[in-house]
């Protein structure tokens, strides 16, 4: 696509970013009232006979910085601060979101520094934050709650919840959404610094403002940032950004997938792999069913495709068919001399995750679990494809950031043992001996994202951190185990004084 062409059709997809193409939209102009339902008033009934929805409660101000109480010994070569990210402010006024993914983004850091650990944890400031802040009550629809009389949405960065991811780039963070611009927050203060336009100052100029930047950029080891984001119309913009988070290449293709949901991806040495799930976004007239999540439907019918796109000039090489599956999360991918390409999904049978997301909110617990499975894909080169399901449920699979692209033999990922209404085993997988290392928080616990770290660029090597809250106690500790014994516990743990909220995603940045 020459250049002049692909600015063109950037800034019209600038225009009419994905939140302003679907229902997500619509949602935020309708004037009609909120459903008699009272999801506030659920919730909160049925947390006091169900305590271990704490998770999913409400947030109503910042935690202030706060060096928690150690049970055993920090590694001494485990310095730097660990931050995560994910929805806290769930309720205004007597208003509350109907959907895990709605609510307004809060920051976690810990920092690990002389044998002690300090906690602070921040909401992100975005305009939409500060705007209801001041009014304190919901003054946008999201992609699921109809909230009444809102205000109209011309652009998706007005009601950018910043609530995903956190990456660290340059000297700043960058907080994460699905549908919108990355957002800047100071390292030092966790302030909001603004959202980014990716394509200031550079050929690009202002046609990248406002395109959708997804939550799970691919950061290879020079530092190099690959992304994507997906359009309702079917096309999906694809990133490549230097290390400070100059752009060095945007693309555009037409996917022609209009699932509603595309939330992770993939990349090797070479390309990247799009994975376009076995969705589509449905029409209902049941009143109850008009949110965008709602109406995401899965198609057993339909197969996943695969984009396997080149890395020089972010076209499409060859595209691949899967059986009908979706996936949230998928760990890593890598290419073999011959073209061979295998890559990991913690893959569903269907899209009823995204609905408990939506059930949990509402304080009702059937079916709440999830039933991901670890499955191993191969993408031969004469086009067929293979995959191997293993014997293991899974969400949230990570491997050591330096080997982002490149074969890795270990993966690390949470798991359910006891029926959870969230993840409580951690857990790691040996690709090459089928082995699996676990250790099992038990029934009292909910197991948030633990990432490796790797001080030393060892495969196998380092440590798994990662937060877990513990439901009796309303307390949330952070754990730090040996990557190769999880199965002797946390060498450490770190208490709160408090709980937070369950999140989402994290990183760790090396003094």
């Amino acid at each position: 696509m020459q250049r002049r062409q692909l600015l063109k059709s950037m800034v019209s997809l600038g225009a009419g970013s994905l939140l302003l193409n679907t229902p997500f939209n619509a949602l935020a102009k309708v004037n009609s009232p909120q459903q008699a339902v009272n999801f506030k008033l659920l919730f909160n009934q049925a947390l006091v006979s169900h305590p271990e929805l704490i998770g999913f409660a409400n947030v109503e101000d910042n935690f202030q910085p706060q060096v928690l109480s150690i049970e055993g010994v920090l590694p001494k070569d485990l310095v730097g601060t660990f931050y995560r990210n994910g929805p806290a402010k769930h309720e205004r006024g007597e208003a509350r979101y109907q959907h895990l993914f709605e609510g307004d983004g809060m920051l976690q850091r810990f920092t690990f520094s002389d044998g002690k650990i300090k906690h602070q944890g921040k909401f992100i400031a975005t305009p939409k934050f500060q705007k209801e802040q001041q009014a304190q009550r919901f003054l946008y629809s999201g992609p699921e709650t109809i909230i009444q009389q809102p205000l109209p949405v011309s652009n998706a960065d007005m009601i950018n919840t910043a609530n995903t991811n956190i990456i660290a780039v340059g000297n700043d963070l960058w907080a994460l959404w699905e549908a919108g611009s990355p957002t800047k927050v100071d390292e030092q203060t966790l302030e909001y610094k603004g959202q980014i336009n990716l394509g200031a100052g550079g050929k690009y100029q202002n046609s990248l403002q406002g395109l959708p930047f997804s939550a799970h950029p691919k950061i290879e080891a020079n530092g190099d940032i690959w992304n994507f984001g997906l359009n309702a119309t079917g096309h999906v913009v694809l990133y490549h950004l230097a290390a400070n988070g100059q752009v060095k290449n945007v693309g555009l293709i037409n996917a022609e997938y209009h699932g509603g949901m595309l939330h992770d991806f993939l990349i090797t040495d070479k390309h990247l792999l799009v994975i376009l799930p076995s969705l589509n976004v449905g029409h209902s007239s049941d009143k109850n069913r008009q949110g965008l999540f709602s109406r995401i439907e899965f198609d057993q019918n339909q197969p996943m495709r695969v984009l396997v796109i080149s890395k020089v000039d972010l076209s499409i090489q060859k595209q691949y068919e899967l059986p009908a599956g979706f996936a949230f999360h998928y760990g890593n991918a890598w290419e073999e001399k011959d073209g061979t390409i295998r890559f990991d999904a913690s893959l569903y049978a269907n899209v009823d995750v995204l609905q408990n997301l939506s059930n949990i909110m509402q304080g009702n617990m059937d079916n709440a679990n999830t039933d991901a499975k670890t499955v191993l894909f191969t993408l031969n080169p004469n086009g067929t494809a293979m995959r191997n399901v293993m014997d293991l449920n899974s969400e949230f699979p990570r491997i050591c950031n330096h080997l982002t692209g490149l074969r890795n033999q270990y993966l690390y990922q949470l798991s359910s043992s006891h029926n959870s209404l969230w993840s409580d085993t951690v857990c790691s997988l040996n690709l090459e001996t089928g082995k699996q290392d676990s250790f099992d928080f038990g029934k009292d616990y909910q197991v948030e994202e633990h990432i490796i770290v790797c001080p030393k660029k060892v495969e196998g090597t380092g440590y798994l951190i990662g937060t877990a809250l513990h439901v009796p106690s309303k307390r949330t500790c952070l754990n730090v185990f040996k990557a190769d014994d999880l199965a002797s516990g946390p060498m450490a743990r770190a208490w709160l004084s408090h709980h937070l909220p369950l999140g989402f995603h994290g990183n760790f940045k090396h003094a």
